[in-house]
């Protein structure tokens, strides 16, 4: 059973709404249990009146639901928590560290929405019809999530042999478009859910397009690997790395398959046509995608790959975080309460 927690402020609007709407959305589809809190709430308070009415005209009753104080106990049971703003996904972090690596924006999976346009604000004070706005935010949140769900809980299964276990974005240029369509069937049949990119002919391009293609599915979470091919591999790798977030391993043999994901963390992998055969590279392949990373020593080293190239909007967040991140939970105070100016 997999523990859901939403988050936000006050924990009467919101993350009730979210509570329930998520109920409603998996009632008979998987095992969960799902939770909701606020940073700085007080227990025991009833969903606001203008929440139960939105959800009600979904035949979705949270007037029995109660606020919950976020603590530590309750991050503790969570196995994903997911606040409704940046804000509160920073507020988290800052006062448990320790939950970073599962604590998600709602609305960061999707894919249609800027990152800036995905945060769904305190809907306190306004009217009916902005509640409703905020609950159709949620609602299409979750439905995002649980997509995300669905492929997360498949990438960490055991052994890629049972199914349909891993999202994969696979791409080359014209130079290993012979080996990425030997893999691309070789993943198929084992029923492995991919995305291919292209090339989708031998004839010439070129490869940084498609490593920049392949790249921004994996930092972007739309896939959970990637795998590109060129002639010798080197090229797509050094393309590949420039995108944030992204780890590309140049590998030729199932030795370095296993070690790039078991100490460096990687989450693309490159080959060279030239330099691998159709049946190498598929063993390297699954090497790849049955290692798991080891954390430990390796994370912190993993954990200084992120340099100047970060996008500026990333950049304070790294350089320095708690300076980042008083300016977040200013910005969400400004955003979600109501100042009052002596006139």
């Amino acid at each position: 059973m997999k523990t859901i927690l939403f988050v936000c402020t006050g924990n009467v609007c919101r993350s009730p709404m979210a509570e329930g709407l998520f109920r409603h959305a998996t009632k008979g589809k998987g095992d969960f249990r799902v939770l909701s809190a606020g940073v700085g709430a007080i227990d025991g308070q009833p969903p606001s009146a203008h929440a139960v009415r939105a959800l009600k005209e979904l035949q979705i009753d949270i007037s029995r639901q109660r606020s919950r104080m976020l603590t530590g106990e309750v991050i503790q049971q969570a196995d994903y928590i997911f606040g409704m703003t940046h804000g509160h996904v920073d507020a988290i972090t800052l006062l448990y560290p320790q939950a970073a690596d599962k604590v998600f924006v709602l609305r960061e999976f999707d894919e249609t929405l800027d990152t800036f346009e995905k945060d769904i604000a305190d809907p306190i004070g306004g009217s009916y019809e902005v509640y409703l706005n905020v609950r159709d935010q949620i609602e299409q949140g979750i439905v995002s999530m649980l997509k995300f769900l669905e492929q997360s809980e498949a990438a960490t299964a055991p052994n890629i042999k049972g199914g349909p276990t891993h999202l994969i974005a696979l791409g080359s240029d014209h130079a290993g478009y012979q080996l990425k369509q030997h893999l691309r069937e070789h993943l198929e049949r084992q029923g492995i859910k991919l995305k291919d990119v292209g090339a989708n002919s031998p004839e010439s391009v070129d490869y940084p397009d498609f490593a920049r293609a392949v790249a921004e599915q994996v930092a972007n979470n739309q896939s959970h690997f990637g795998i590109l091919v060129c002639g010798s591999g080197v090229g797509m790798s050094i393309a590949a790395n420039k995108v944030p977030g992204v780890r590309a391993a140049l590998v030729f043999n199932e030795e370095m398959a296993a070690l790039a994901r078991q100490h460096n963390d990687a989450n693309v992998l490159c080959l060279g046509e030239k330099f691998v055969s159709p049946e190498t590279a598929a063993r390297i392949i699954d090497t790849f995608l049955n290692s798991n990373f080891e954390g430990g020593r390796h994370e912190r080293r993993v954990g200084k790959f992120e340099d100047s190239s970060t996008p500026p909007y990333l950049h304070l967040r790294f350089v320095d975080p708690a300076i980042h991140d008083a300016i977040q939970l200013e910005k969400d105070r400004q955003q979600e309460n109501i100042e009052l100016i002596a006139s």
